[in-house]
């Protein structure tokens, strides 16, 4: 068997892994980087927003969102500036929304005011919500592309990406990793690193545990919709729909959102299962039709012009709860619960950075693997 060292061996090619193959190589360590599926990243909603109920969870998204700037400047990533418009429909959430404007910049909109705020399409009739917090500094951007260019600079900078390469055993051994692998030529590779990380998304729990590590996550299906081109249907008519998100218990779901892409005008958007364990192992093939229902009443609800607009497509894939674990001790950058566009690259970086013994915020030790965790509430 052939066997190569390396110093640094990353396996999952998503946002946070990609852009971990970014920071390791800009630090001259030459990762390698293994990549086996298209991964949850190639497949989200292309939006990012810097408004958490947890004050640091907002620190590391604007930190993120200036990333996301910082690449524009240099590729065409189809950044744009959005907003992002969470529905108030009971009490509790009104005071969790409110609560998060001392670190956000957001206001409170009333109902009545909808049409004028949100979509001069917006339905009046709807009695669900009796206020929206919108939130600035939101954005959208082409996940594609952008991870395409973070890729690009780690394979500038000496680092190797094996695509469509699947990872079949990870052992450590003394000092020393030892990653086997099956290549794209069906050939059989062992890699020897002094570094390993497991960024692999919902097939992380398998791996740690060829290390002894108990991650406690596990997948849950996201499933998400794209609809026919549209005009654009924003504030004012004259801007792309921003994110918007209802977040009631509601037919089995936790939250119905989307937004408008600003290249072709399309609407694009998902829906969280109420419960997590209801999508865990489900057939990624299809989508459901408790799915197909809900985000077809609830736009229609906002947007009753909407009811006559056909979907061009429907995917799915995983997202991985319950916890953010990032953890250079344990070769961990795992659970990021469907928000890498929004955190995983600020995530990497710090990840490289304490891996360098560079200066990291305090918050890095709560998401270690025995840390207690930055939790999200009213804004999962």
């Amino acid at each position: 068997m052939k066997k190569i060292n390396t110093e640094v061996f990353i396996a999952g090619g998503g946002i946070a892994g990609s852009a971990l193959f970014r920071y390791f190589a800009e630090a001259g360590k030459k990762p390698v980087l293994v990549n086996s599926e298209r991964g949850g990243s190639w497949r989200n909603i292309a939006g990012g927003r810097p408004t958490f109920s947890n004050p640091d969870i907002s620190d590391i998204a604007k930190h993120n969102l200036q990333l996301f700037k910082e690449i524009q400047n240099s590729y065409d990533i189809h950044f744009k500036p959005t907003r992002y418009v969470n529905l108030v429909h009971d009490e509790a959430t009104y005071k969790a929304l409110d609560a998060s404007r001392a670190w956000s910049d957001a206001k409170m909109v009333d109902a009545k005011d909808f049409q004028k705020e949100v979509s001069p399409f917006w339905n009046e009739k709807v009695q669900n919500y009796s206020h929206a917090l919108i939130t600035n500094d939101c954005w959208q951007a082409s996940p594609g592309r952008t991870i395409d260019f973070i890729r690009n600079v780690g394979i500038k900078n000496d680092g190797t990406i094996l695509e469509d390469c699947q990872l079949l055993e990870v052992q450590k051994q003394g000092n020393k990793y030892h990653a086997l692998v099956l290549t794209h030529q069906k050939e059989y590779v062992e890699y020897c690193s002094e570094h390993f990380v497991n960024a692999l998304g919902n097939n992380a729990e398998k791996f740690a545990n060829m290390l002894g590590i108990e991650t406690g996550l596990f997948p849950v299906k996201h499933q998400a919709f794209i609809t026919q081109r549209l005009p654009l249907m924003g504030k004012n008519g004259k801007d792309t729909l921003d994110m918007v998100i209802d977040r009631r218990r509601y037919k089995g779901f936790s939250a119905v959102y989307g937004q408008q892409l600003t290249d072709t005008g399309q609407i694009i958007g998902c829906a969280s299962p109420a419960s997590d364990s209801k999508e865990t192992g489900a057939n990624l093939k299809t989508n459901s039709k408790d799915f197909i229902e809900i985000v077809s009443e609830v736009f229609s609800d906002w947007i009753p012009q909407l009811s006559g607009v056909g979907f061009q497509a429907f995917w799915s894939g995983y997202y991985v709860e319950p916890r953010y674990i990032v953890d250079p001790d344990l070769g961990l950058l795992v659970g990021l619960r469907g928000h890498g566009l929004m955190l995983g690259q600020y995530l990497a970086k710090m990840y490289v950075d304490k891996f360098l013994h560079k200066n990291v915020p305090a918050y890095l030790n709560d998401l270690k693997l025995s840390g207690k965790g930055l939790n999200e509430t009213a804004f999962k």
